[in-house]
């Protein structure tokens, strides 16, 4: 017999099956191993599309190839009821042969059946759609799962983690091992595109840009790639965009599915404009009081994680949500926007007057920046697990080894980003020659030297270098370093004379730092771009003048003007070896020019400052205009609070063309273009001013 249409159907799927490599060897060594692990329970999570039927199919093969029985069942075909799931699973079991005991029920049939099948080899009884599985929870742990062989490997797979009994009940607890499901790698993206016969790199990076490694969204959007490829553009643009977004939109109502009421996809939306939420920040961005029951309920979908930092929404999910309100509601996307800068601003500015660390708020805040560089980095920024010790006489032999690694390393490396907000896609490529042209000049033992702060070296969880930062303090100690060695002494020539005199004669903090040197091994991997800016937002946050003379290439110059720093006239230098002149730039934090900055940074698209301001209020006796009627007054303090027309119709039980009848008036009245303008104007009264 030839091959079967089945055949073909596996063959393909096998064909366009990429990743998953530690999920598959995982589940391979656990099943060979069985007799030697005390769990039994692998539970496997991730939000629709994650790939977990794929999964499943895969898993069934490596049982076959491993000898063992596998038996699947999907908990939305059960409906709820015992028998039937039992019936799923006896279809799979019955054998010719089988002695199960006359008049025996369906329940000790498919006991029998289960654990014949486990004794005369092992046996995998997977579970999917768990999710959907209801009262039948109870009963599984209570009456099925009991009564298996120990030569039994459960798999329960759903949206969510297994939760309640399981996770609290100690017997539970350990016998369940949790499998969360993530996006996959680019290099992962590349080798299914591979298999569609898709090579070219740029269509490559499309693809990972619009899906963020989330697997149905490659899978619905792979189809229409060859078009893209022969005929779009296939960079982030506006054109063909809207053609692009139908699949991504249609996976969007899959996860919308799990809040299908207006209540809380309007939590949704809001959530969908920061990284990460509480219920405090939450009820901020929408204006009122959100009760526990229904923050609840929003933490507890499949596409919500939590952290230390709050819950956070899956990335795709994210910014597929944040384009539909910007797209469908913009006033209230803007509403949201700018109470989350609000937020941000004002924590930033407690923090900075109470001594507080703010690296984190100023970093969200960048992500609301009037710049799509800064804005492309923060959407692929990842929270980093790396930490940082200084330069010490017992770990630079380590240090050392790391520098000989690094320059030896041949490979280029590519940074590719995008920005969410305008489209604008980002890619940088670098040679290796790039990073050994800085690294070959730092000398260690004189960095050192200059303190024991000036170098930090950058460890991954398991205590592995992954990166050098050597950002040196400029005054009198470090001076006759800095001005003879590569690179920084382009900076100390061109300063004046006088300039000169004085940091060579400070003993105290000049406030002036140097940035010597920001290396990681992969300058791909989006969490070591995330340790560089932070590293970098330590100094700038704690006020001070920062230098820095990178490689003369575009990924820095275009990465230094987004933070704000500036070229420095007479500062350049051939200390690269290349020929071409490193321009020197400069950053000035100092006193009120930390506030300049982030005034700089964050504005509105019309060029107006986003300034902190405290939590609007529905009172408007602070209004009290008098060329304000009652009705416009009222109408200005919740305009104030970021409400659309109907928002603001619906609290004052008007029609939305009477709101907007007021909100033309008092446009008139001030001789403003739009609501933003007017929304400033209103925050500048609240603070003290007059409305004239």
């Amino acid at each position: 017999m030839g091959q079967t249409f089945g055949d073909r159907i596996a063959k393909l799927m096998d064909d366009h099956f990429v990743g998953r490599e530690f999920e598959l060897e995982y589940f391979r060594q656990w099943l060979i191993r069985l007799e030697e692990r005390s769990e039994r329970i692998l539970n496997i999570s991730g939000t629709t599309g994650m790939g977990k039927t794929y999964l499943l199919d895969r898993y069934a093969r490596i049982a076959s190839e491993l000898g063992a029985a596998y038996v699947r069942v999907d908990v939305r075909e059960a409906m709820g009821l015992p028998d039937r799931l039992l019936e799923s699973i006896h279809l799979q079991i019955v054998a010719p042969n089988s002695s199960v005991p006359p008049g025996a029920s369906l329940l000790d049939r498919c006991f029998h059946g289960l654990n014949e099948l486990a004794e005369r080899g092992k046996l995998v009884l997977a579970f999917d759609g768990y999710e959907e599985i209801g009262d039948l929870d109870h009963w599984l742990r209570a009456t099925l799962l009991p009564g298996l062989s120990g030569n039994t490997l459960v798999v329960i797979s759903g949206r969510f983690p297994l939760e309640g009994p399981w996770r609290h009940a100690p017997a539970w607890k350990k016998l369940i091992v949790r499998l969360p499901l993530n996006p996959l790698g680019y290099n992962e993206i590349r080798g299914y595109l591979r298999k569609w016969g898709i090579e070219e790199e740029s269509a490559v990076d499309s693809v990972w840009l619009r899906t963020m490694g989330h697997p149905l969204a490659l899978s619905l959007l792979t189809p229409i790639e060859p078009v893209m490829r022969s005929g779009l553009n296939v960079a982030v643009h506006a054109d063909g965009t809207a053609e692009r977004e139908e699949p991504l939109r249609a996976l969007l109502d899959n996860w919308l599915r799990e809040a299908p009421d207006d209540e809380l996809r309007r939590l949704l939306y809001a959530a969908s404009t920061v990284r990460f939420f509480h219920q405090d920040l939450l009820s901020r961005l929408v204006g009122e009081e959100i009760a526990p029951t229904l923050f609840q309920r929003l933490a507890d979908l499949s596409f919500v994680s939590r952290s230390a930092n709050g819950c956070q929404l899956q990335e795709l999910v994210k910014e597929t949500l944040q384009r539909q309100c910007r797209e469908r509601m913009p006033e209230t996307y803007e509403a949201y926007r700018r109470r989350a800068i609000e937020h941000y601003r004002g924590r930033i500015e407690e923090g900075l007057a109470q001594g507080k660390d703010i690296v984190r708020e100023f970093g969200e805040c960048l992500r609301y920046a009037d710049n799509a560089v800064l804005r492309a980095h923060y959407r692929h920024a990842r929270e980093s697990r790396n930490y940082t010790e200084p330069l010490t006489a017992d770990n630079m032999p380590e240090a050392r080894a790391y520098i000989r690694r690094r320059l030896q390393e041949k490979k280029p490396s590519k940074v590719l980003c995008s920005d969410p907000e305008s489209g604008e896609s980002f890619r940088f490529e670098l040679s290796a020659a790039i990073g050994r042209s800085r690294l070959s000049l730092v000398p260690l033992e004189e960095l050192m030297a200059t303190g024991t702060e000036s170098v930090k070296l950058l460890r991954n969880p398991e205590g592995r270098i992954v990166g050098l930062f050597a950002i040196v303090p400029v005054n009198g100690s470090t001076y006759d370093f800095l001005a003879r060695a590569p690179v920084s002494q382009a900076y100390l020539s061109s300063l004046p004379d006088e300039e000169k005199r004085r940091i060579r004669a400070s003993k105290d903090d000049t406030g002036i730092r140097y940035v010597y040197a920001m290396d990681v091994e992969r300058l791909e991997s989006e969490e070591l771009r995330a340790d560089i800016i932070h590293a970098l937002l330590d100094p700038i946050l704690a006020g001070r003048l920062l230098v820095e003379s990178p490689p003369p290439h575009d990924y820095y110059r275009l990465g230094k003007a987004s933070l704000g720093f500036e070229p420095l006239a007479g500062a350049e230098h051939l200390d690269y070896g290349d020929g071409q002149p490193a321009p020197t730039y400069i950053l000035d934090t100092r006193r009120e020019k930390g506030k300049e900055l982030l005034d700089r940074l964050i504005r509105e698209p019309g060029g107006a400052i986003v300034a902190a301001t405290a939590p609007p209020t529905d009172s408007p006796a602070k209004l009290g205009q008098e060329r304000l009627t009652p009705r416009e007054r009222e109408v200005a303090a919740l305009l104030a609070q970021g409400l659309t027309n109907a928002e603001i119709a619906s609290r004052l039980f008007v029609s939305e063309a009477a709101v907007k009848k007021h909100v033309n008036a008092m446009l008139s009245k001030y001789a403003l273009r739009n609501r933003t303008q007017l929304a400033n104007h209103i925050h500048l009264t609240n603070s003290g001013g007059t409305l004239s």
